[in-house]
């Protein structure tokens, strides 16, 4: 049982290494994205703020 074990182990960190090798981590991946999104999410929350804020003075 325990040969099993270790040829599925081996077999295992074969095929992750692999996979890593092909299409690397999600560390590897570009940033460009993420900074995209987060600011965008800070535009739109800035404006929707700025929104609400003429609203009120207006109702007022």
């Amino acid at each position: 049982m325990t040969d099993d074990r270790e040829t599925a182990g081996l077999d295992r960190d074969g095929l992750d290494r692999q996979v890593r090798d092909r299409y690397g981590t999600w560390r590897d991946q570009p940033r460009g994205l993420g900074c995209a999104i987060v600011a965008a999410f800070l535009v739109l929350t800035t404006i929707a703020f700025a929104v609400v804020v003429v609203l009120l003075i207006a109702a007022a």
